[in-house]
C-alpha cells in the first residue's frame, strides 16, 4: 500500500463521520490497555474488545490505550461510551491522515505518524497514532502492538515527574515528546548511515552507492511529509485557547516541543542537501577518472601518431628507397621511432600532462 496516499475507495459516497477502516489490518484481534490514575493511585488493565461496555473509571483521571483500528463495532462502542465526534472516530479510522490537530466541544483530537527504521529493508516504516483527550481522559489508537511509550508507562506506574499530578494534557505532551524523540533518533540514525557514504563516494564510487543515496534521498522526502505537519500541529495546540489546554502548566512543554520538531526538520533538509552534494561528488569523481583514462590514451595516441608514419613510410614498396640497402637501416628506424617516444614522454611530463 502506498506510503505517501492511501486510497479512500471504501468510504467513497458515505455519509462524513461513517466508521470504516482505510488502511492495512496489521493484527488480527485488537487490544486494550486501560490505565487509571490519580496523584496518589494507579492501576492497570487489560478490557476484553468484545465487551460492549468498558470498565468505569477508578481514580480522577483514565488512558484507554487502543491497538488495531479494523474492527468498527470497538470503534462504535468506543465513541458513543466517550461521546466522541464521529469526525474525529473517522480520522481514526483512516491511516492515510496527514497529521493535525483539531477541537471540538467536549474533547480534542490529535492524529500523526510514528516512524521506525528499519534496517534490513532500509525503509522508513510508519504506524498512524491518533489522541482524544478532555481533562480526564485520554484515548491513544495504534494500528500495531509495539509502540515508544514504555517510559511514558513506567512514569505513570511509578508516579515519577508531575504526569499523575497534571491533566491528561499533560499525559498527551508527554506521549507527543516520546515520538517527537523517536523522529530525532530516527533522523540521527540515518545521519550516521549518510554520514558514511562521503567516504565511500571519494573512496570507492560505483553504481550501489548511487542507489543507497537514491534510496536515502527518497526516505528523507517521505520522513519531511510526515514532519511538515506536525510543525503545523504544534502551532495549533499553542494557539489553541480550549479549556483542556491549561496554558500556564503545560503550555510551556508544547512551545519545547515545537523547537524539537523544528530542529528535527532542519536535520532532514541538511541531509538531503548533503545527498545532493554527494551525488554531485560522485559524477564528479566518476568524470574525473574518465577524464584521467582519457588523458593517458590521448598522450598514448599522441605518441603513436609520427611513429605510425615512420612505420608508414618505411612500410611502402618502393624499388629505389636509399635507406633500404643500407647495412644498419633497421637499427636506425628504431633509433628513431624510440627518440621520437621518449621525446615526447619526457615532454608531456615536463607540461605536467600526465
Amino acid at each position: 500500500m502506498a506510503r505517501f496516499f492511501k486510497k479512500r475507495i471504501e468510504n467513497k459516497g458515505l455519509a462524513p463521520g461513517a466508521l470504516v477502516f482505510i488502511g492495512q489490518k496489521k493484527l488480527d484481534q485488537p487490544l486494550l490497555g486501560l490505565h487509571h490514575y490519580g496523584p496518589e493511585n494507579y492501576d492497570q488493565e487489560e478490557p476484553n474488545p468484545a465487551d460492549l461496555r468498558l470498565p468505569e473509571a477508578k481514580y480522577e483521571k483514565r488512558w484507554l490505550n487502543v491497538v488495531g483500528l479494523h474492527d468498527a463495532r470497538l470503534m462504535d462502542n468506543i465513541q458513543e461510551q466517550f461521546g466522541l465526534h464521529p469526525l474525529a472516530m473517522e480520522d481514526v479510522m483512516n491511516t492515510g491522515q496527514r497529521a493535525k490537530f483539531e477541537e471540538f466541544d467536549d474533547h480534542l483530537f490529535i492524529t500523526l505518524k510514528m516512524l521506525q527504521f528499519d534496517d534490513k529493508k532500509g525503509l522508513v516504516q510508519s504506524e498512524q497514532l491518533s489522541l482524544v483527550f478532555a481533562d480526564d481522559f485520554l484515548i491513544s489508537f495504534q494500528e500495531q502492538e509495539g509502540d515508544v511509550f514504555d517510559p511514558v508507562r513506567q512514569r505513570l506506574a511509578e508516579g515519577k515527574g508531575l504526569i499523575r499530578k497534571r491533566s491528561c494534557d499533560y499525559l498527551a505532551y508527554a506521549l507527543l515528546d516520546t515520538v517527537v524523540d523517536s523522529y530525532i533518533y530516527l533522523v540521527e540514525h540515518m545521519g550516521e548511515k549518510i554520514d558514511d557514504l562521503e567516504l565511500r563516494v571519494l573512496d570507492s564510487p560505483d553504481e550501489s552507492i548511487v542507489a543507497e543515496i537514491n534510496t536515502y534521498k527518497r526516505e528523507l522526502h517521505f520522513v519531511m511529509k510526515v514532519l511538515k505537519p506536525v510543525k503545523d500541529l504544534m502551532g495549533g495546540i499553542i494557539r489553541s485557547n480550549s479549556p483542556y489546554i491549561h496554558k500556564k502548566e503545560v503550555l510551556p512543554y508544547f512551545k519545547d516541543l515545537e523547537g524539537l520538531v523544528l530542529h528535527t526538520l532542519e536535520s532532514v533538509d541538511t541531509y538531503r542537501n548533503l545527498l545532493s552534494d554527494y551525488l554531485n561528488l560522485y559524477h564528479t569523481s566518476i568524470s574525473t577518472k574518465m577524464n584521467d583514462i582519457m588523458r593517458v590514451l590521448t598522450i598514448f595516441s599522441a605518441i603513436f601518431i609520427p611513429l605510425s608514419f615512420f612505420a608508414g613510410v618505411y612500410g611502402t614498396n618502393f624499388e629505389y628507397f636509399p635507406e633500404l640497402h643500407y647495412k644498419y637501416s633497421y637499427f636506425i628506424f628504431w633509433g628513431m621511432i624510440l627518440a621520437v617516444a621518449i621525446s615526447m614522454l619526457w615532454y608531456f611530463r615536463r607540461k605536467k600532462w600526465f
